[in-house]
């Protein structure tokens, strides 16, 4: 439905700003005369401001976690300096110089000043403002603790970004080389080799097994190069896409999840992003079934995702966590064990707290193992593929020679 930002009228010395939805700029202005106001200005919010679909398809109109991670903290500095939060909103739609950024705020803003709570502001933006923000921010409303508790997502955000980035640094100049790799090996299957392959059938000699695949092989990749470059498009769409179909999607996850030393490395970060989660909401007031409910969404892993749906039936059933959870999930001793502990002692969210940064650690061990690993083995990987192009070719020459001497 459309969204339309007014200036009315409420008695001569009052003037409102604000965001009504309606379904044209008549409906509008007929419902604020309704409700005793007179309109001065009505205009439709701008599309980029509220398609989602551009959200979601154009990269230029994203915001990263990063930026929302920076307002969020802003945000709160200014909240504990003792400025009201719509002054606040104010101060930072004017100072971000990301324009979707300051769109987002001035949407927010104007909420607002029409009557809605900011949390209520902020679950309009749900593709920016994820369930488990808007919770947070509805508890630090309801105790009156906003500030301490925007500086505790942001906390949350950062670690989230940190995490993200370090995992992705370990995994560009690796990328990078199989990129390069591979097309270099296309140029020489494409290009290169067919010019030499005319050479050698003129000699008239029965050419080596190697040199005879390589040949083969290189004759797909001159007569059907289009061809394979609409599989690898095919197969990266189908990749890209797999999140419409769940049992695909299942599949997927679960082969992760097998995957030597990779496994490991899901498996932990889903672990340390579910136990900093459910510790975050806990900490701020957020009821257990809730938090345990905010959290499944968060994860990832469509596997670990439904174990920890169970585990949430279990406990709305009456379960204790640490019981439901070892009841429907693959999760390791050590994080029941810390659940036990955290709930014998009436400080669960601290338990889950150490749960997540251990195996943070653990993560961040196991990155800089494969970030150590995965050059080597690419480069080892490459210099066969290679050597085995450069012998195919020199094979006939050698037998060449030999037949000539």
């Amino acid at each position: 439905m459309p969204r339309y930002f007014y200036t009315a009228k409420k008695r001569p010395e009052e003037v409102l700003e604000g965001v009504i939805e309606v379904d044209s700029e008549n409906a509008a202005i007929t419902k604020l005369m309704e409700s005793g106001c007179y309109p001065i200005s009505v205009k439709e919010q701008p599309l980029a401001s509220c398609d989602k679909s551009k959200e979601i398809f154009l990269f230029s109109n994203r915001i990263k976690t990063r930026d929302i991670a920076d307002f969020t903290r802003q945000l709160s500095e200014l909240l504990d300096s003792g400025l009201p939060l719509f002054d606040a909103l104010n101060i930072l739609e004017n100072q971000t110089s990301l324009p979707q950024l300051k769109d987002v705020i001035r949407d927010v803003r104007s909420r607002i000043k029409g009557g809605s709570t900011f949390s209520g502001s902020l679950k309009s933006r749900p593709l920016i403002f994820s369930d488990l923000y808007v919770n947070l921010v509805k508890s630090g409303e309801a105790g009156g603790m906003l500030g301490e508790v925007l500086a505790n997502i942001s906390e949350f955000l950062e670690k989230e970004s940190d995490t993200r980035s370090r995992i992705m640094a370990a995994l560009s100049y690796p990328l990078l080389m199989v990129a390069v790799g591979f097309i270099s090996i296309f140029i020489l299957l494409g290009f290169v080799i067919p010019k030499l392959t005319n050479m050698l059938v003129e000699t008239g000699e029965a050419l080596p097994l190697p040199t005879s695949m390589l040949i083969g092989l290189s004759n797909i990749v001159r007569d059907y190069w289009i061809l394979l470059l609409i599989l690898i498009g095919s197969l990266i769409f189908f990749v890209k896409t797999r999140k419409t179909n769940k049992a695909i999607r299942l599949i997927i996850d679960r082969l992760k999840l097998k995957l030597p030393v990779l496994g490991v490395l899901i498996g932990r970060s889903e672990l340390a992003r579910f136990s900093r989660t459910l510790s975050t909401l806990l900490r701020n007031g957020v009821p257990m079934l809730h938090s345990i409910k905010i959290t499944s969404d968060v994860i990832d892993n469509r596997i670990i995702r439904q174990q920890i749906e169970a585990a949430h039936n279990d406990v709305k059933s009456g379960f204790s966590l640490q019981a439901a959870i070892k009841k429907n999930t693959d999760f390791p001793i050590f994080l029941i064990n810390m659940i036990a502990v955290g709930e014998e002692s009436g400080s669960l969210d601290k338990a889950l707290l150490k749960v997540a940064k251990a195996y943070e650690a653990e993560t961040d061990r196991i990155i800089k193992v494969l970030s150590s690993l995965i050059e080597p083995v690419i480069i080892l990987i490459m210099g066969l593929v290679v050597g085995f192009i450069v012998i195919s070719m020199l094979l006939p020459v050698f037998q060449i020679s030999l037949t000539t001497h």
